[in-house]
């Protein structure tokens, strides 16, 4: 019995260091914004927010929106308010906000109940002590008008955040959990207005069940060397496609190759293929809907640079 529980935690063990140690290839794409018609303009004036935050939230947008870069250059052009520039839009609003403290239960705790003469604890006891929520809500209004004071996009979602603590603990500081709400919401909101561009460590398919004895060790040499060179795994992923059209494996990580090289048709291509050799390969339907957002922001992109 006792080798049988070793036996099964040795297996645990090694399933979540498989799991961590996952082999990936690096994909670097551009992604779309959230709103289409914000995404399209080149410059933006920030009008100070009303509101008890909203000097926080118009440093810190602010912020946002100047570290907002595609292939290194800055996506758009902040018009600082109030300085007779002209900008395509004028974003604006107001950020309220409630703080409060709402009944969480309670805990048990250990607690002296007797003590000696010279004051040490000689019984102890639990005890149950009451525990609470502290609550922090902010409350967005943003408007993105345009010169002529067409509305381009708003966005009206209340944000909350709770933090539970006990009577022998200290309670959680209101303004750090406003601040950190806002500075949430600030990226939030330059990744409704900017694309992003960023780099994934996307995981590949490892599974050989299927394969010919030879091909399982070429696909498996092709997985380790996704830790040494990425473009030589590639070409030993696509070297098994000839003999194994149907893998979904192959299919999945030569489609993941085409994707990192930019070849969006491809990589759609692939990943179709690999749903249709097996219907519940997750990856390759993650793939697809990555490639449908990359053509989203490609769109966005192209309607930026001809204003």
């Amino acid at each position: 019995m006792i080798r049988k529980i070793v036996l099964a935690i040795g297996a645990v063990a090694a399933a979540g260091s498989s799991s961590a140690f996952a082999e990936t290839l690096s994909v670097r794409g551009v992604y779309p914004a959230g709103s289409d018609a914000a995404a399209a303009l080149q410059s933006i004036t920030l009008e100070p927010f009303g509101g008890p935050e909203g000097q926080g939230l118009t440093i810190a947008l602010g912020d946002e929106l100047r570290a907002a870069f595609i292939d290194g250059v800055p996506y758009f052009r902040v018009v600082p308010f109030n300085s007779g520039a002209d900008a395509e839009a004028t974003l604006q609003g107001s950020l309220s906000l409630e703080t409060f403290r709402r009944d969480s239960g309670e805990k048990e705790r250990e607690e002296c109940v007797e003590r000696d003469d010279r004051k040490k604890c000689v019984k102890r006891e639990k005890r149950k002590i009451p525990c609470w929520d502290t609550v922090a809500r902010i409350k967005p209004r943003v408007r993105l008008v345009d010169r002529d004071g067409v509305l381009l996009d708003a966005f009206d979602e209340p944000r909350e955040s709770a933090t539970r603590y006990c009577r022998d603990e200290k309670r959680p500081s209101e303004d750090d959990m406003i601040d950190q709400l806002t500075e949430a919401l600030a990226k939030d909101l330059r990744h409704r207005f900017a694309p992003v561009d960023r780099i994934e460590d996307i995981r590949i398919m490892e599974s050989r069940e299927g394969l010919a004895r030879d091909d399982r060790d070429r696909f498996r040499e092709a997985v380790r060397l996704t830790k040494q060179d990425e473009q030589l795994a590639c070409d030993a992923f696509r070297a098994l496609e000839t003999g194994n059209p149907a893998h979904t494996s192959v299919l999945f990580n030569v489609g993941l190759c085409a994707e990192r090289e930019g070849d969006l048709s491809a990589a759609e291509a692939y990943y179709r293929r690999a749903l249709a050799a097996n219907s519940r390969a997750d990856y390759a339907g993650a793939g697809l809907r990555r490639i449908e957002d990359r053509r989203r922001a490609e769109v966005q992109l192209a309607e930026h640079n001809a204003q």
